[in-house]
């Protein structure tokens, strides 16, 4: 464990569910939650997260792990790529433009889309690779219920441009 990070134990939220928890000097806490259903069965989230401003917006930051010494061996990655953030934005608003248009983009359609498509999840899975989720905050670039997702790698440079649902 780094001076950095250190787990903590589970502990109830306000609404009871237990939460395990990866906390970071840098980045804040990062928690993955559990929830009983009447029946007794526990679900366990996925994932360890957290929120954190990344210049004017407030992102989710998601350590797509279950594993807490796998979480810490992430945190890294994921400070290096909020550090990172309003470069990998741009590039990756970039990205999301030339790769769905069907002619080189304009000036002006560049210029709306970093207006327009906005940081809203950093996801790290692994020691290398980032992953940016971009909100369409007009509705006119990508269609409701979808989000556009750019991967990065070690050298934070774009790798696959997709639509996520």
């Amino acid at each position: 464990m780094t001076e950095a990070s250190r787990t903590s134990p589970e502990r109830p939220d306000e609404g009871g569910a237990l939460m395990a928890a990866v906390d970071d000097d840098v980045l804040g806490a990062f928690v993955r939650t559990s929830q009983t259903l009447p029946g007794g069965t526990r679900l366990d989230a996925p994932h360890f997260t957290a929120s954190h401003r990344i210049g004017d917006r407030t992102v989710v930051l998601l350590l797509d792990t279950t594993d807490e010494a796998r979480a810490r061996r992430l945190l890294p990655r994921m400070r290096r790529a909020v550090a990172d953030g309003a470069l990998l934005r741009a590039r990756a608003v970039e990205a999301v433009v030339h790769e769905f248009s069907e002619t080189p983009p304009t000036r002006r359609e560049l210029t709306d889309a970093h207006a327009d498509l906005l940081l809203d999840t950093v996801v790290v899975d692994g020691a290398s690779e980032v992953v940016l989720h971009l909100d369409d905050s007009c509705g006119e670039h990508i269609m409701e219920g979808y989000w556009p997702a750019v991967r990065f790698d070690t050298d934070n440079q774009v790798t696959d441009v997709t639509i996520e649902a």
